[in-house]
């Protein structure tokens, strides 16, 4: 009995030091103290399969190896690669969005989620030959195809489109094919200028969501530091159906540039963003409500030059569609 019980303690011993020899092996393994990835944005916000989309974030992996990007489940390859950044082509999922995840040197980062709709854009920059001043009475319009004065005179001027005309509420809309500018059940629009008012009291702004009568539209309008949201009623201009914004920032000013952009993904809860093009600093960031919007419809430009004559300027209209 004796000798049982040292064979048992015997193989007690040797056992107890067989784990305390693998526990020793398993703290010698390498830890990963890798930072973990964090994606951050993507740019375009939204693509379509076979865009570029640039990847934005941080702690990614500057060896292409060391990183794995996917689409929901399914693994693509990196077109170029940096700590912040990573180029893919998007693929062809049959979805209309998809969870983007990347490892990066084994940690895997958030997933944020990417729209694959096609974004449709439309866009005009006006840089062409300068043109004198006309009104809706020239035909063809020589300020553009898609643009369609209603009232008032529209120059080019320096790649720039320009107007000096005063004493008259003015404005033309942008009715290029396709363009519809509505939001709600998968429907997003995002707007965007820049535009410069000259002093005296002028107005200079943009018009969204123009309906086809040409007379019922969202205004934005800016005279020096004023800046108004309003929405026409039936008699157009001056028949104010609702008054949503009139209040003055600092940051704007006579004769400075400025860039605005309208967007809306829900019918009647309208965005509307102005900064400083020169600084891009941010003057106004506010979001609005409209119980009864007005949806679909078109943008366009708008002047009242109190000065006369009066310099207003407009420049590098984009309109995305989703």
């Amino acid at each position: 009995m004796a000798i049982k019980n040292y064979i048992i303690i015997a193989l007690l011993v040797v056992a107890t030091a067989g784990m305390g020899s693998c526990n020793r092996e398993d703290n010698d393994l390498p830890v990963n103290n890798a930072p973990i990835p964090r994606i951050l944005a993507f740019v375009p916000e939204n693509a379509a399969p076979g865009d570029l989309l640039t990847i934005k974030g941080l702690n990614f992996s500057s060896d292409p190896e060391k990183n794995i990007i996917r689409f929901n489940q399914t693994v693509i390859p990196a077109e170029s690669v940096s700590d912040t950044a990573i180029i893919v082509i998007v693929p062809d999922l049959a979805v209309k969005s998809a969870g983007v995840t990347v490892r990066s040197n084994g940690k895997i980062s958030n997933k944020k989620n990417l729209n694959l709709v096609k974004i449709k854009k439309f866009q005009d920059d006006f840089d062409r030959a300068d043109i004198d001043l006309v009104d809706k009475s020239v035909v063809p319009n020589p300020i553009g195809g898609d643009w369609e004065i209603v009232t008032g005179m529209f120059a080019l001027e320096d790649n720039r489109l320009a107007t000096h005309v005063g004493g008259l509420e003015s404005y033309m809309l942008y009715r290029a094919p396709e363009v519809d500018m509505k939001a709600g059940s998968d429907n997003y629009f995002k707007l965007a200028a820049d535009i410069t008012v000259s002093g005296g009291g002028s107005f200079g702004g943009i018009i969204f969501n123009a309906q086809e009568d040409n007379k019922r539209f969202y205004l934005l309008r800016t005279a020096g530091t004023l800046v108004q949201l309003l929405k026409t009623g039936a008699n157009g201009l001056g028949d104010w159906a609702a008054i949503m914004m009139s209040d003055n920032f600092e940051g704007l000013s006579d004769d400075k540039k400025y860039h605005v952009e309208v967007s809306s993904s829900t019918a009647g809860k309208i965005t509307i963003k102005i900064t400083d093009p020169d600084s891009n600093g941010i003057i106004m960031d506010r979001s609005f409500t409209d119980n009864d919007p007005y949806v679909g419809g078109v943008p366009g430009f708008y002047y009242f030059g109190l000065a006369n004559p009066t310099n207003i300027y407009f420049d590098n209209l984009l309109l995305e569609l989703q």
